[in-house]
């Protein structure tokens, strides 16, 4: 079982082991310490834990409508989430999507929905939103940094 909870800095070393395979870095965090430097006060870093050890990473941003106009007003962005390259293929990421509306309501529960943008060549990613209940309603977002993106959301409440 996993365990979403927010990054403090005693974090700091278990954070800075995380890594991707190369051809998973244009698509997320490839260097998480620096990510976490480069956040603003709306976005708020997250750690993946599994069996007292930190497997994974997000960012919740809760300016995420501001800058992206696809989204409603009071949608939590999820970005950046990643699972190390030693702990994939092990249902992280699927039990810590099934673990984040009810997380979302509590922690941030002025928002009405979850927000991403998903690259279209990434498939596992996007194959595992979807299996955990991320609607795709057929829009691309063209500003991604790496191509177009599935824009998909998950209604909270």
């Amino acid at each position: 079982m996993v365990v979403i909870e927010k990054y403090t800095a005693l974090r700091v070393n278990d954070v800075a082991k995380l890594s991707v395979m190369p051809e998973q870095q244009q698509f997320t965090a490839a260097n998480v310490p620096q990510r976490i430097a480069e956040l603003n006060s709306q976005q708020h870093p997250h750690v993946i834990i599994a069996d007292s050890q930190v497997v994974g990473f997000f960012i919740l941003d809760l300016g995420f409508s501001t800058n992206n106009d696809f989204s409603p007003e009071r949608a939590l962005g999820i970005r950046s989430l990643l699972i190390d390259q030693g702990h994939q293929g092990k249902g992280f990421a699927q039990q810590a999507l099934l673990q984040l509306p009810s997380y979302a309501q509590q922690a941030y529960s002025s928002f009405e929905s979850l927000y991403l943008t998903v690259n279209c060549r990434n498939k596992p990613a996007y194959n595992c939103y979807v299996k955990c209940g991320f609607v795709d309603h057929g829009n691309l977002h063209l500003g991604g940094p790496v191509g177009p993106q599935h824009i998909l959301s998950f209604k909270l409440g």
